[in-house]
């Protein structure tokens, strides 16, 4: 696939006499069609990376390029849509007033027919009507992803997209971004929802404190890590005896006389079946563990290395 978007080292320093780096070093790639997820506590530095991609803050050191055209250069910006978390709305226009406003600055000359279908995809055709300033946050949020689809855009950048949004919001959002990928539109979503991200993204950026620490597909990052193999004994002694032998993996007891062992890539999992039938044991369970992508969200700020990560820390 082609890259849309490459980004070199990009690094956003602030400060006059005492200096703070804010963006670290950081190198993305986004590929036409591919959704990225940028996951990170508050203060990562996820938004101020959007916003140095765009061209709304500078870039301190490193380089980067949109469609082939480098950043900040008005060129970058063409084919690009950007949906910020806080937006003051013109509270006196109506819901339909504002998203028509959005076409004619988008230069769409016969936008009418459009404006109805985003709005219906949205679920806002029927508060088409409703002053902006009557409007709850999620449904200000569902006006702005409206008039965002409109521009037509071949990348979207989304900042918290799902804030505000009722369960209900958050699966049309999650239905609209697989409708975009496939119509080849490449998205860079940062948001904290990690659990819908999992939905969605073909590839997930981990940031904390100003650098990435882990950047691979969805399918890497999540593949299976362990083994969980559970056996029962005949009595607790027995079971006690069998764990001691197994002192070199990871174990514990269950009452009243089984062992839970969770086995990584390197243990041998037939070598542990074999030991547990030839001590007289019987197994229980033996299944794959995957990580979620939130938990490994707090694998990895928690400072632990992932074992089920595939990217680089």
């Amino acid at each position: 696939m082609s890259e849309l978007l490459v980004a070199e080292e990009i690094s956003k320093v602030v400060g006059w006499l005492k200096k703070e780096t804010i963006v670290d070093r950081v190198s993305i790639r986004l590929n036409a069609g591919e959704i990225m997820g940028f996951l990170g506590p508050n203060g990562a530095g996820k938004t101020t990376t959007m916003k140095m991609l765009l061209g709304l803050t500078s870039i301190t050191s490193g380089s980067a390029r949109i469609f082939g055209e480098p950043v900040p250069a008005p060129a970058s910006r063409i084919g690009v849509g950007f949906l910020p978390e806080a937006i003051q709305h013109p509270s006196h226009l109506s819901v339909g007033e504002y998203v028509r406003f959005h076409a004619r600055l988008s230069g769409l000359l016969d936008y009418g027919s459009e404006v109805e279908e985003q709005l219906r995809n949205v679920e806002m055709w029927d508060y088409r009507d409703r002053p902006l300033r009557e409007c709850s946050k999620g449904m200000r949020q569902r006006a702005d992803i409206a008039r965002l689809l409109l521009c037509r855009a071949r990348l979207i950048f989304l900042d918290e997209p799902f804030s505000g949004l009722d369960p209900c919001g958050q699966v049309m959002l999650k239905e609209l971004l697989v409708s975009l990928k496939e119509k080849n539109i490449s998205v860079l979503v940062n948001s904290h929802a990690a659990g819908i991200l999992a939905d969605v993204c073909d590839s997930v950026c981990m940031m904390n404190h100003g650098r990435i620490i882990v950047s691979d597909t969805l399918e890497k990052l999540l593949k299976t890590a362990k083994t969980r193999v559970v056996a029962q004994f005949t009595n607790a002694s027995a079971a006690s005896d069998f764990a001691a032998k197994q002192s070199a993996v990871a174990h514990r007891m269950q009452e009243p006389a089984g062992i839970e062992f969770l086995l990584d890539d390197s243990c041998g999992l037939n070598e542990l079946i074999k030991a547990i039938m030839g001590a007289g044991g019987q197994l229980e369970t033996v299944a794959p563990v995957t990580l979620t992508l939130d938990q490994l969200f707090v694998k990895v700020l928690s400072g632990q290395r992932p074992e089920a990560a595939g990217g680089k820390a």
